[in-house]
């Protein structure tokens, strides 16, 4: 129960950061998205056998604000969730390197999706701008703020659920 609470809260305080304070940082024409990096950072870090819940809600509430098509963020969302799992059982003594590379393929995942709904719905854009000036400095980003995020949900999660409790 604590850690969906948590989860929950964390996700709603990422939320309005990310809308109030992160959507202004931007370099070039990329900003960096914390919400996607808290979830990547809760999946790694949180151990309760039904995340998938808490994770497909976030989702849901972040495709409900975004102009897209709300099947991207619930697929990325999804998928770094798998991914986490995957990354908590191979490489656990390593979570800031699976933070790193989850943030790296997540965000990649994003923007590429969100580039390639554009063209498909025959938006003129010119795909080596939209990669150059959006894809890239959001990645970026992205991987510069995965490493603070990555240490606050570390701190949250350690004194949240001490060594040895399982959810």
């Amino acid at each position: 129960m604590w850690s969906y609470l948590i989860g929950f809260t964390g996700f709603v305080v990422t939320s309005m950061l990310q809308m109030s304070v992160f959507s202004q940082w931007t370099i070039l024409s990329g900003n960096a998205d914390i919400v996607l990096l808290f979830v990547v950072a809760w999946c790694l870090h949180d151990r309760s056998k039904h995340l998938w819940l808490l994770v497909l809600i976030m989702a849901g509430m972040v495709a409900f604000v975004s102009a897209l098509p709300p099947v991207f963020p619930i697929l990325v969302y999804l998928l770094v969730y798998r991914a986490s799992r995957l990354f908590q059982t191979r490489l656990m003594q390593s979570p800031l390197l699976g933070m790193l590379l989850l943030t790296f393929g997540a965000s990649l995942l994003q923007v590429v999706l969100h580039i390639a709904y554009l063209y498909v719905t025959r938006v003129d854009i010119n795909l080596t701008d939209a990669l150059v000036q959006v894809a890239l400095p959001s990645v970026l980003l992205n991987m510069l703020l995965a490493i603070p995020i990555h240490a606050i949900v570390r701190e949250i999660a350690h004194y949240a659920f001490p060594k040895g409790v399982e959810a």
